[in-house]
């Protein structure tokens, strides 16, 4: 037997106005694309012959080009079509966010889909993982025999997901029959910081999903919290439950409606989670803090959810503040200011402008500081992404790092390269919404800035014009109805 695997992973913001090329995407292929996708053993293990044929990978970020998706796209089909005559599965890594600038259906897994089901005709196999933060349709499902998302915000089970998900394909090619996700799209638009699943209600609906799952008329389920920075009709939560046979459907349509009214009837309960305020609260309360280290999250210009960090919208309001404590910005994204950096020494004092003023967020700021350090800008705990400035503004302790990628902070590795250690500040303020599973530990305190910006965590205050209404919270109404 063979299966032919394909990876295309991008979390897309139409509110970041890079326009991402092929020069942004980590794209390997064959037997190097089948090494990043966790499930080799489980396919080979079973005497089962993968057939790779890309993976293309982006860190989030802005809507894709139409020419760099067609080039990805056309890796996938053209291998489709020369081996779909000898495969007996389809077994594919998505995101579920994938935003494509001139693309009528916007949705990259949408049209990738309808593509690979006609060359595949309506029986083969086809198994699909997805980010929680993607959004499933009815269309999308229809294309599919399998899908299934993480259960864990912040993602601490990929790759236990993508392993399940391809043993799940394995007993479907071995033990062919029919399979058919059923999927009921709920009128509820929440962003990831409302659905920690360590938080209810996502904590309770997971565990739902799991107590379902020990029925076996029950193949799998996911909850599917869905996307807010695209503006198209994909929009909204989805709950899926696939039937193990179709005679198993009523049961699993019994289950289905069930954990959707539940999710319905505690929507109340997606809020954020922890501490959080408005952006001058949050930074009163982080200089009021008596110990070490507090963070602050402009969660306004998350890089995990395709904020490009070019937001100085708490910087300008830290610098009204006057402390004595140390204070360290994980950074500020901004090419011109790094070009004019390259030109002083550690220890020169100069002024600069600080903000690309693209729109009010990225608004520039004088400062008159010293050349600190220079460091690394490190993606991730391991990718070198070139050096990292360090400014020191003047008659202050507060440190900026300056660079020209959108860098998240979020790993010990990550301060380090920067020469400039998470543990040495009593503040730290990086560009995240919820923090990263790896930092939670380091940090005494931490508070989420409700800041404006092109991740603006207040999904009701975003103008959309094309998602299904009634949607909660844009909308309040009672009565719980599905999206078709």
């Amino acid at each position: 037997m063979k299966v032919f695997v394909a990876k295309f992973s991008a979390e897309c913001n139409e509110h970041i106005h890079h326009i991402v090329t092929r020069d942004d995407f980590h794209i390997t292929f064959e037997q190097e694309s089948i090494d990043g996708m966790h499930v080799r053993d489980i396919f080979e293990n079973e005497g089962i012959e993968i057939i790779p044929s890309i993976s293309a990978v982006v860190h989030p970020n802005g809507m894709i080009g139409l020419e760099t998706f067609n080039y990805i796209k056309h890796h996938i089909l053209d291998a489709l079509r020369q081996h779909v005559h000898e495969i007996d599965g389809v077994y594919l890594q998505f995101h579920g966010a994938s935003g494509v600038k001139g693309l009528d259906c916007v949705s990259g897994e949408h049209d990738l889909m309808k593509e690979i089901r006609a060359i595949t005709g309506k029986y083969m196999p086809i198994a699909m993982v997805l980010d929680p933060h993607g959004n499933l349709t009815n269309e999308l499902a229809g294309q599919l025999n399998i899908v299934r998302c993480y259960r864990e915000s912040p993602h601490s089970d990929t790759v236990d997901t993508q392993r399940k998900v391809a043993t799940l394909l394995v007993d479907l090619m071995k033990n062919k029959r029919v399979m058919h996700p059923i999927v009921k799209k709920l009128p509820i638009m929440v962003g990831g910081e409302r659905s920690v699943s360590a938080k209810e209600p996502v904590c309770s609906i997971n565990r739902l999903l799991d107590e379902a799952e020990q029925d076996p008329r029950v193949f799998s389920t996911s909850f599917h919290v869905g996307f807010i920075r695209h503006d198209d009709d994909k929009l909204g939560a989805a709950i899926t439950v696939i039937p193990n046979t179709e005679k198993d459907r009523i049961h699993c349509e019994h289950v289905a409606n069930q954990i959707s009214q539940y999710v319905w009837d505690h929507r109340h309960e997606f809020k954020f989670s922890g501490h959080f305020d408005e952006v001058k609260e949050s930074i009163e309360q982080a200089i009021a803090y008596p110990e070490k280290t507090v963070v602050i999250t402009d969660s306004g210009d998350n890089c995990g959810a395709g904020g490009y960090g070019q937001n100085t919208i708490v910087l300008r309001e830290f610098l009204k503040h006057k402390t004595d404590k140390k204070v360290l910005f994980a950074g500020i994204n901004d090419a011109q200011a790094f070009e004019q950096l390259k030109q002083y020494q550690i220890g020169d004092h100069f002024s600069i402008d600080l903000g690309i003023h693209e729109d009010e967020g990225s608004a520039p700021v004088t400062i008159h500081c010293s050349l600190k350090t220079i460091g690394e800008q490190v993606y991730g705990n391991h990718q070198n992404l070139g050096e990292a400035y360090v400014l020191n503004v003047d008659e202050t302790n507060i440190d900026i790092i300056v660079m020209n990628h959108n860098v998240q902070y979020g790993h010990m590795e990550q301060f380090d390269g920067a020469k400039t250690p998470f543990h040495d500040y009593d503040i730290v303020i990086v560009k995240m919404g919820y923090l990263d599973t790896y930092l939670i530990p380091e940090t005494n305190h931490h508070i989420m800035a409700l800041s404006d910006g092109p991740t603006i965590q207040r999904s009701e205050r975003i103008p959309f014009k094309k998602i299904a209404r009634p949607m909660w919270p844009i909308d309040e109404f009672d009565e719980l109805y599905y999206i078709h």
